[in-house]
């Protein structure tokens, strides 16, 4: 039991490890710089160690985000956005981010979840009208960014116990970040 055990903790090290330096690799090539691709990774965690989505759901889903962000701290803002969106309309964060990077590059129609979920009215646009591509920002950016009407939602979130339970989760994967840092790298050169 001792062996199986031990061999489950090295392959999770491997699987995180894994993720991890994958996800830093596109980062470096999305953002053009190594520095910029590392910023990108500290926001990233950071926003997820805060809010009651994990850090392998939103990594998951910044891939979508990063096509739609100018650099590393628009990033930032674009995850407070889209964390928010997701918690009013209880779609999971994958889902919302790909939505959000559909409504930021072809504006609000081409976002056909969100039109199903009523979001479209909540932005204060009405049926059938053209909306730009930067009037959707802004819309987006006044209500569910930093200072929005629902700019706070993912904080409420994370008070409930979902939350607390997804902030352990996160937790326990830095735990197992920096563990790998000596560990995958040695892992790696053998």
């Amino acid at each position: 039991l001792a062996s199986i055990g031990a061999g489950r903790v090295i392959s999770n090290l491997v699987r995180v490890g894994k993720e991890v330096e994958s996800l830093q690799v596109r980062f470096k090539f999305l953002f053009g710089t190594a520095e910029e691709g590392t910023k990108a990774f500290d926001n990233l965690a950071d926003f997820a160690a805060k809010v009651p989505f994990s850090l392998e759901e939103i990594a998951a889903a910044s891939g979508n985000l990063a096509v739609v962000s100018k650099d590393a701290n628009d990033l930032s803002r674009i995850l407070e956005i889209t964390g928010n969106v997701a918690a009013v309309t209880g779609l999971d964060f994958l889902t919302t981010a790909s939505q959000i990077q559909r409504a930021f590059s072809g504006g609000i129609a081409a976002a056909d979840i969100f039109r199903e979920k009523g979001l479209r009215a909540v932005l204060g646009f009405s049926e059938g009208a053209k909306v730009s591509i930067d009037e959707t920002q802004k819309k987006f950016e006044e209500i569910f960014g930093k200072g929005g009407k629902l700019g706070n939602v993912t904080k409420d979130l994370a008070q409930t116990f979902e939350g607390t339970l997804s902030m352990i989760g996160d937790k326990f994967l830095n735990f197992q970040m920096a563990i790998n840092e000596s560990f995958f790298a040695e892992l790696k050169k053998q």
